[in-house]
């Protein structure tokens, strides 16, 4: 007997197909359901997911900390061409100086002493045209522009142009200098424009262990830059360019161009005038740190308010001779250098004696001078009318000519 074969009915083959077709459709859509979500995850969309581990990125590491920014002014540019200033008013302290009330914020006080706090280029000449010769500091010390700085930033100066510290440019007039005190007088060339200015303190009374602020244009390049320190020392005796002083010593940093910039008190008031600093080895080769100077107030305030009203200091002796230094010997090493008169002021002492231009003097009372800076020195010395032998070369003749000293009554 022949077996049946079985036979599917057409209608459930179809059906059979159909499910299958949408069971491989759920599967296929499930995959892709996964896969996309792990893309999503993969590539930050999605709700965040909470971790003990920190999350990792390819995202470029930023630094931290932010490039520096001055804090004040930009650098003030050394060589920026002279040109007529463009005056800035400038509101001073409501008290009219520096000098804070107890209790005032340091940072107050701070921003009054450097909006006083000016940067100094001094331009010299150079063929036909004017250069950067150095650059310093002074400080302001009235509202109608007349700013204390030294002597030694100024002298010899062509021009002056200052940076106040908002940057505003002006050019200045040497108005008077004293190279006994190092200290030199300027004014801003600026009609109708009120400047703030610091209030002079007294430096008789400070203390060693008093708290101090230094503020000047560090390295010619970092205007207003602002060190703390103490006062280290009082009446301390040094000797600048061969001229014996006595100054205040203070901790707070000192640098290339800070020289007549201000040394402030805690309270704000003006109480030195920087004027240099010891650094390097010494001759047995200790390491010298941290060794600032200051022209105490107290000995500036005279000097200055002479300067102001005369144009020098009363009471002192002078030759009235300018001078250059010369150099010439007479075998290939063995040069010489003295001051050679580049001009003699008329009526005074040299004058009268008969020093002439291009004299070159050798000695005074038999000691011998080999620069203009140890002539100024060796005048200094001396009180008003005492009666000195100058050694001068002329014309290859030695002479020696008696000189009474007298006091300078005019610029």
């Amino acid at each position: 007997m022949e077996q049946e074969k079985f036979k599917m009915p057409t209608g459930a083959l179809v059906a059979c197909i159909l499910i299958t077709v949408f069971l491989l459709a759920c599967v296929a859509g499930g995959v892709l359901f996964v896969t996309d979500r792990i893309n999503n995850s993969r590539n930050g969309g999605g709700e965040a997911m909470t971790t003990d581990q920190p999350a990792v990125t390819n995202a470029p590491v930023q630094p931290t900390q932010a490039p520096a920014v001055p804090t004040q002014a930009p650098a003030m540019p050394t060589q920026a061409p002279l040109g007529e200033p463009t005056p800035v008013p400038t509101q001073a302290p409501a008290n009219g100086g520096t000098q804070a009330e107890p209790g005032t914020p340091v940072t107050d006080i701070l921003a009054n002493c450097m909006n006083t706090v000016v940067s100094i280029d001094i331009y010299a000449s150079n063929g036909y045209e004017e250069v950067v010769a150095g650059s310093g500091s002074g400080v302001l010390i009235s509202n109608d522009g007349y700013i204390v700085t030294c002597n030694h930033v100024v002298e010899g100066a062509r021009s002056i142009a200052v940076f106040l510290n908002d940057g505003t440019k002006y050019q200045a007039d040497l108005i008077g200098n004293d190279p006994v005190t190092d200290i030199a007088v300027i004014k801003l060339k600026a009609e109708g424009v009120v400047f703030p200015y610091a209030t002079l303190g007294s430096s008789e009374a400070l203390r060693v262990g008093d708290g101090v602020y230094a503020i000047g244009n560090a390295l010619g390049e970092l205007s207003n830059t602002v060190t703390e320190g103490i006062i280290s020392a009082l009446g301390r005796d040094i000797e600048i360019d061969g001229q014996s002083m006595s100054v205040l010593q203070t901790s707070a940093a000192i640098n290339e161009g800070n020289s007549g910039g201000g040394l402030f008190l805690y309270d704000g008031s003006l109480i030195g005038v920087v004027n240099a600093k010891s650094s390097g080895l010494t001759s047995s080769g200790a390491t010298i740190d941290g060794l600032g100077f200051a022209v105490p107030i107290d000995l500036a305030k005279p000097i200055i308010e002479d300067i102001e009203a005369y144009g020098f200091v009363t009471g002192r002796p002078y030759l009235g001779v300018s001078t250059k230094n010369v150099s010439y010997g007479y075998g290939m090493f063995s040069y010489y250098s003295y001051p050679q008169v580049v001009s003699v002021l008329e009526n005074s002492p040299a004058a009268i004696a008969g020093i002439k231009e291009n004299d070159i003097i050798t000695a005074i009372n038999g000691t011998p001078v080999n620069s203009s800076t140890a002539l100024r020195v060796a005048i200094n010395k001396f009180k008003v009318g005492d009666v000195i032998t100058v050694s001068i070369q002329r014309d290859k003749q030695t002479m020696e000519l008696q000189v009474t000293l007298l006091e300078r009554t005019a610029r």
